[in-house]
């Protein structure tokens, strides 16, 4: 059998950080993406969808987008999709998941107990749904006491491994070799953003669409196949995801040219749906910290977000740089007060950033006046 794992949609996560064009954009990003796993599983032949929790992001999602999640499952009839809570989607959600019962089309069906779900005469669903959003406890421990005959032992949980940790930073109870110990076949896991493999038979799906600069695997779902009782998972980890999250760490260094080490950084291909954060460090003149704002304000809108933080860069002294602000009289002693003043020496480094961002700033009005 054939079946599509994911898991942790967090459909209407808010993105309170970002401006309201990326904040809609990302949003619709993730309906789409249950979407676009129903065609996937349509595609490749699969015959479940297996939700590992999370579909919203909250307990209490606007009614609009339930009713939407709703419909693209519907529109899926020939597939059935295994719906299961997770922390953010809890049980304690009591209202939502009563209209989710009232309203699920006949395909849909709630993983709301812990108690076996039959699919057919081959297939046992085990499921682990958290009634609150920090149960504190292992909820997969009943799937060693469950009773399912000849079926292929899929188990079904949301929450972090004990030797792994959770994603929002809860207590993690469930034990990485629950598969083995419950004699699974295999445990679909969600609450970790990035796809995992923990054991052979135990797999993170992540997030269908990447929701931050955490460095994770690429975003999307797994295909799992198994074929019989006993026999060992293939696990296929396939993209989904619209929009990448690009997290850039670059060190510079006074005389080089840091206009092209950012750009040697930069994503080249698809920069409309590619999110930057750019942090720099180490050490650049006033001349070359300059061009490199002038080069972030211009390459800014090449991408869908780009976010450059260079309060990090510390400031190298050069004389040069300091006649292009003034050459003597009281601009000049300014500039070289803050100059002294951008070193940590004596001085907290949110002091050092101040002086830093001041001293860049008189550079920036000292050259637009030349010109």
């Amino acid at each position: 059998m054939r079946f599509i794992h994911c898991a942790d949609f967090h459909l209407g996560k808010p993105f309170g950080t970002f401006d309201e064009d990326t904040r809609a954009a990302l949003k619709t990003a993730r309906l789409d993406a249950l979407r676009a796993t129903g065609n996937l599983a349509m595609e490749r032949g699969a015959e479940l969808v297996l939700i590992a929790g999370d579909t919203f992001d909250a307990e209490a999602p606007p009614s609009r987008l339930v009713r939407r999640a709703i419909d693209i499952m519907a529109d899926f009839s020939s597939l059935t999709w295994i719906w299961m809570p997770g922390n953010h989607d809890s049980l304690a959600a009591v209202d939502l998941w009563e209209r989710i019962e009232r309203d699920r089309p006949e395909n849909v069906i709630l993983a709301t107990k812990a108690e076996v779900i039959e699919i057919g005469q081959d297939v046992a669903i085990l499921p682990a749904p958290p009634a609150v959003r920090s149960p504190g406890f292992d909820l997969t421990d009943w799937m060693a006491r469950a009773e399912t005959g000849d079926r292929i032992r899929i188990g079904l949980a949301h929450g972090g491994v004990t030797d792994f940790g959770s994603e929002d930073g809860g207590l993690a109870t469930i034990p990485p070799d629950r598969a083995e110990q419950s004699d699974l076949d295999y445990l679909a896991l969600g609450d970790w953003h990035g796809q995992m493999a923990i054991g052979q038979k135990t797999c993170y799906a992540g997030s269908p669409e990447a929701d931050g600069f955490k460095g994770h695997s690429e975003a999307g779902v797994l295909l799992v196949s198994i074929d019989a009782r006993g026999t060992a998972p293939r696990v296929e980890p396939i993209p989904l995801g619209r929009y990448k999250w690009h997290r850039l760490e670059i060190s510079f260094f006074a005389g080089s040219d840091p206009v092209e080490s950012m750009m040697m950084a930069l994503p080249e291909t698809d920069r409309a749906h590619a999110l930057v954060k750019l942090i720099g460090s180490g050490r650049l003149t006033l001349s070359e910290l300059a061009r490199l704002k002038e080069a972030c304000d211009g390459i800014a809108d090449a991408f869908h977000y780009f976010d450059a933080d260079l309060m990090k860069i510390g400031i190298k002294q050069n004389e040069d740089d300091l006649d292009l602000i003034a050459e003597s009289g009281a601009l000049r002693v300014a500039a070289e007060s803050l100059l002294a003043e951008t070193s940590t020496d004596g001085r907290t480094e949110e002091d050092a950033r101040i002086a830093q961002q001041a001293l860049s700033h008189l550079f920036h009005l000292a050259q637009e006046v030349d010109q």
